[in-house]
């Protein structure tokens, strides 16, 4: 339960108490929880969805819950997302990519990559039709997990960073273990949607760690952020056809 809340209270605003006196090890091991938070999420979103669905008309539900979900993280992994594509989308040397990425400014190349990524999303929520709106309870799972893969297989691209824990606390059987029990789930709640949107972000979380980690190096702490956004558009991007 400790190592849930450590999770929770990272990765997301809900209103959970914040355990204290964390300790290194705790922190990297509490991203096994990252599914689970995700879950978490995803169940706070479809309430929010299905209820303003019932009141508003989709383009106004569809605002709702994009504005809910970076509300409830704080924008965590948009900010990854931002500085992962002011750094890739540069065209310098790697050394100098990953200088990019470290940068705190926001430069263009973030900038529009955040517009087309919102604007897609958005228009991916807004086309969900109300029993649709499930997928809401499994995307931002399955996007916390796919990520993992980029963590377990590939090197951490910095000296020290947050990420590089993560990368040695990994554990390749809880990854599968998790794996086997959310695509269960996912065909449970949305049949052959569910299983198109697990294995999509998945295949994206591998390949995009892929090109990224043999051009830089390995991966980073925004890198994970942009796998995690990434992913998730992509898996709603395949299961969107499968529900129609």
């Amino acid at each position: 339960m400790r190592g849930f809340l450590i999770a929770l209270t990272f990765l997301t605003r809900l209103p959970f108490p914040a355990p204290q006196a964390v300790s290194e090890s705790e922190f990297k091991r509490s991203q096994h929880y990252y599914p689970l938070v995700g879950l978490t999420l995803g169940i706070v979103l479809w309430l929010i969805g299905y209820t303003s669905r019932l009141t508003y008309p989709p383009i106004v539900s569809g605002g709702i819950i994009l504005a809910a979900e970076i509300f409830l993280t704080g924008g965590i992994h948009l900010d990854g997302f931002m500085d992962s594509m002011d750094g890739l989308l540069s065209a310098r040397e790697p050394e100098r990519m990953l200088e990019i990425m470290k940068d705190s400014r926001v430069g263009a190349h973030a900038s529009i990559s955040l517009g087309a990524l919102l604007i897609l999303k958005f228009a991916l929520l807004v086309s969900l039709s109300l029993s649709g709106l499930k997928l809401l309870i499994l995307v931002p799972m399955l996007s916390r997990w796919a990520f993992l893969i980029g963590v377990i297989s590939f090197p951490y691209a910095r000296k020290e960073g947050l990420g590089k824990g993560f990368h040695e606390s990994s554990r390749w059987l809880v990854f599968a273990s998790e794996g086997a029990l959310i695509f269960i789930l996912a065909y449970l709640l949305t049949g052959y949607a569910g299983l198109a949107a697990g294995v999509s972000a998945l295949a994206c979380a591998f390949l995009f760690s892929y090109k990224t980690a043999h051009l830089l190096g390995g991966l980073t702490g925004d890198l994970y952020g942009a796998l995690i956004e990434l992913s998730e558009v992509v898996a709603l991007l395949t299961a969107v056809p499968f529900l129609t």
